[in-house]
């Protein structure tokens, strides 16, 4: 299947990370896949050393360039999913399809904190989409309430952690790390990871450190990030007594130093962030965390097990200080935290779900001729009965009783191994059948 994928904003950060590793994972699965971006930014640039060619607009805010760009893809070859990312994006795409005679599956993945306003064209977008992704269930019951629209379909499925990048950080020396930055060997380190904005909360951090150690060979903050309140906060440090503790090291292209470096990571966001990849890859890299108990985080930072959840100053003052004067629990909590990451926030934990939930959703949407040979029967038993048959996955233990129409079209499908021969089921059938047959694993999708 041909897809398009608008992701909005220039920046770097989590929610392009996270949105690459989707590009990359649906690449990989056999998609043909065509990112949307604003040109000119490091979004563009960093999808390229992936080996993508996204196709570049001024703006999404313009509208008339992404209208064109989508007529023109549509018009081209056929678009099989269309997806969006973002409040600008959405609209844009829906402006685009709106004229279009054409109608693709729509989906709408979202990574953000704040929820998108009531009309307009984004919320159109959205509450006309075929599929909607939300990244932490607290988001999925506070942005997309089922109430709103009847006809689509929420799934959430959490921000992943590429496994290469946590062991390249867990095999770091964390001395070596150290001297890189001039950071003293017997300090303890707290690190923040984010963009210095209003709603990082990293205000809160600078003025904890005054309450936290009392020289930087005991205590030290590094913060790894740019954004509109740099000079703000280093203001802020200087004026609460710590600014030779707390270091600006700007916009880092790579973490993995910085967190080598690191003893634990502090995120005190003031918005309900959803799945912060920050803090997953920090505990995938066996760091513990202190974070605020806000939005999705709770939902995979096990409190006193793999760091410290906050939902106070006072508290994240209390945090800091219980961990930096407990180092062997602090190496604790971060040795539990690596284990939550990579027993289930993995890519190869998350993606096959995400994959899952577009071509069940596409059996609906798309047409039988472009899905079905994208798919494969898998090791299948069929067993005649009276008035039809049983059809039995021995991988799964699913079992599904069918008529005998149905049962002889997909006896005869899977034993020649053709999925194609499916397309002769009537349309409710279809969708119903080959939905079933996803779900319990008789079909798979081929990977290349």
């Amino acid at each position: 299947m041909k897809v398009l994928i608008a992701i909005s904003d220039q920046a770097w950060g989590g929610k392009q990370r996270f949105m690459t590793d989707v590009l990359i994972g649906m690449r990989d699965a056999g998609y043909e896949v065509h990112p949307i971006v604003e040109g000119g930014g490091k979004l563009a640039t960093k999808l390229s050393d992936h080996g993508f060619v996204p196709l570049l607009v001024p703006s999404f805010a313009d509208h008339s360039p992404v209208v064109q760009i989508v007529a023109d893809q549509l018009t081209a070859d056929p678009v099989h999913v269309v997806c969006a990312t973002g409040r600008a994006d959405a609209a844009a795409l829906h402006v685009a399809l709106r004229d279009s005679p054409h109608r693709p599956m729509t989906m709408f993945i979202r990574h953000s904190a704040f929820p998108l306003d009531e009309g307009g064209e984004a919320r159109a977008f959205v509450d006309t989409a075929h599929l909607l992704v939300a990244t932490s269930h607290e988001q999925a019951a506070n942005q997309f309430d089922q109430e709103r629209a009847s006809n689509r379909n929420v799934v959430v499925v959490p921000s992943f952690v590429d496994k290469d990048f946590v062991d390249s950080v867990a095999d770091a020396d964390t001395m070596s790390a150290r001297a890189g930055l001039e950071i003293p060997e017997d300090a303890f380190v707290f690190a923040v990871l984010a963009r210095l904005s209003w709603e990082k909360g990293i205000a809160r951090a600078v003025i904890a450190m005054a309450e936290v150690g009392n020289s930087a060979d005991e205590v030290v903050m590094l913060i790894a990030g740019d954004g509109p309140q740099r000079s703000e906060l280093a203001e802020l440090a200087e004026k609460m007594g710590v600014h030779d503790r707390v270091r600006f090291l700007g916009h880092v292209e790579d973490t993995k130093e910085v967190l080598a470096a690191a003893d634990a990571v502090v995120l005190p966001s003031t918005v309900p962030e959803t799945g912060p990849l920050a803090l997953k890859e920090a505990m995938g890299a066996g760091k513990p965390v202190i974070a605020s108990r806000v939005g999705g985080i709770s939902e995979f930072v096990r409190h006193e097990t793999d760091g410290i959840l906050v939902s106070s100053d006072d508290e994240l003052v209390s945090a800091m200080n219980a961990m930096w004067t407990d180092t062997s629990r602090a190496m604790e909590m971060g040795r539990n935290a690596r284990e939550n990451i990579v027993r289930g926030h993995l890519s190869e934990h998350r993606m096959p779900y995400l994959l899952h939930c577009i071509e069940r959703q596409a059996v609906s949407v798309v047409e039988s001729a472009t899905l079905l040979p994208e798919f494969s029967w898998q090791d299948v038993r069929f067993r005649p009965e009276s008035s039809g048959g049983l059809l039995f996955v021995p991988h799964t233990s699913a079992v599904l009783e069918l008529p005998e129409p149905l049962y002889r079209v997909l006896h005869a499908s899977a034993e020649k191994r053709r999925s194609e021969a499916l397309s002769s089921l009537p349309g409710p059938a279809f969708e119903k059948t080959v939905g079933q047959l996803l779900d319990m694993g008789a079909l798979a999708r081929r990977i290349p």
